[in-house]
């Protein structure tokens, strides 16, 4: 064996240092983000003032806040048997001939309680995931609700072959009036881009974003895609258009394009500070993406952020009471996993920071729960509360749910 000659030894002990240096940052991100250093023993709750869990909220993995009316959608789940046996998202494909039907549900801040709409001329499983809603300006009681469903693949059930994927999601659409108790089913939209959807972003009723989260759909590969945030840039969003609204083929009248592609677990989306911010969670590395649109049909990435762990739909809160207060509390709420290496276990614990959307882009943990009460977050929601009807505090109330979670928290948090 031929050693090294002693004056190249500083070299070489030099470049293991560099070396070192180099590799030390990235891994022990991923350490953090993953929660590997995270004991279980020092998660401790952090819960706010009038904590509670919203019946009839089963498995929310989306939540947005409907400007106009001040109410929330959701898409919840009926049964929780339904979740543990089939849900793609996580690689759970158990059972796919006993799904039931989920629904939309609207959630009155103010109440705290739940409305579960009836979903008109719809039939057959919906699988609930990532939703978007969208209305016009001239006609803001006037709601469009974009809805992943994770159906089977029937193409699979018929031969149970392996190679054929064993999902076949698609997006539904809905029409919903403020005030009403319903949801008219408009068309299902599918094309061969939809393959592992998570979440939309509405452009307009016409138009959508929408993310294919992973490339591979389960196995070890898969776990690769989660853990190799650097390398596994597998995975894309897309654009896709509509000419027809309430067409009987799901393939019809769609294009599609890819807006951004060789993306490492895009995930959920948000609306951001203005109608060119589009926020885009890249969820297993605990980045969120601010993007705005380039020419058609891009989607640029022009900042992110790095959250110390895994992090799901993001959600900006404007400050209706900066001017009265003198403190602008507006920024990007970002609810996700303390734990994510461990998840799915039935208890997964959850974090909720506030960043800040100016300056230095502060971080402040909001919400936090050890997985008994709150299991999975996926999506966080602030909804300011008027100081004058408040003691003159500047609070706001907080909702945070996720795709394993019994119910939508609530809770009021300090701003």
């Amino acid at each position: 064996m031929a050693f090294p000659k002693a004056a190249s030894l500083p070299i070489i002990i030099t470049l293991l240092v560099s070396l070192t240096a180099v590799l030390y940052r990235p891994l022990s991100l991923r350490v953090e983000v993953l929660g590997l250093n995270r004991p279980l023993s020092k998660i401790q709750n952090i819960h706010g003032e009038d904590f509670r869990i919203i019946p009839d909220t089963l498995y929310c993995e989306d939540l947005h806040h409907h400007l106009h009316s001040s109410l929330l959608f959701g898409a919840s789940e009926e049964k929780p048997e339904t979740r543990m046996k089939w849900f793609p998202p996580i690689s759970r494909f158990e059972d796919p001939r006993t799904l039931d039907q989920g629904t939309i549900v609207v959630i009155n801040p103010e109440t705290k309680k739940a409305k579960r709409l009836t979903l008109t001329n719809f039939s057959g499983a919906f699988i609930t995931h990532g939703i978007d809603i969208w209305s016009p300006e001239n006609d803001p009681d006037s709601v469009y609700i974009f809805a992943v469903n994770h159906l089977p693949n029937p193409a699979y059930l018929l031969s149970n072959a392996t190679g054929i994927p064993k999902a076949r999601s698609q997006i539904e659409l809905f029409h919903h009036t403020i005030g009403s108790s319903e949801a008219k089913y408009l068309r299902s939209i599918w094309n061969p881009q939809i393959r592992t959807p998570n979440d939309i972003y509405a452009i307009n009723e016409h138009a959508i974003y929408f993310t294919n989260d992973h490339y591979y759909r389960e196995g070890a590969i898969r776990t690769f895609e989660d853990a190799a945030s650097g390398i596994a840039r597998w995975s894309d969003i897309i654009h896709l258009d509509l000419s027809d609204l309430t067409a009987k083929d799901a393939s019809a009248g769609i294009t599609a394009a890819v807006a951004k592609g060789s993306i490492q677990n895009p995930n959920g989306f948000g609306h951001g500070k203005n109608s060119d911010e589009i926020l885009v969670n890249r969820a297993a590395a605990g980045i969120l993406e601010i993007a705005q649109p380039g020419p058609y049909p891009h989607l640029d990435f022009i900042d992110s952020i790095q959250i110390p762990n895994t992090i799901d739909n993001p959600f900006y809160f404007h400050d209706p009471y900066a001017k009265e207060t003198g403190r602008d509390a507006s920024g990007y709420v970002l609810a996700g996993l303390a734990r994510a290496a461990k998840f799915p276990t039935g208890e997964d614990p959850v974090t909720v920071w506030w960043v800040s959307a100016s300056g230095d882009r502060t971080q402040r943990l909001l919400f936090q729960d050890d997985g008994k009460t709150v299991s999975t977050a996926s999506t966080a929601v602030l909804i300011a509360i008027d100081p004058k009807k408040n003691k003159g505090l500047k609070q706001a109330w907080l909702f945070v749910t996720g795709p394993i979670s019994q119910g939508v928290a609530s809770l009021k948090v300090d701003l």
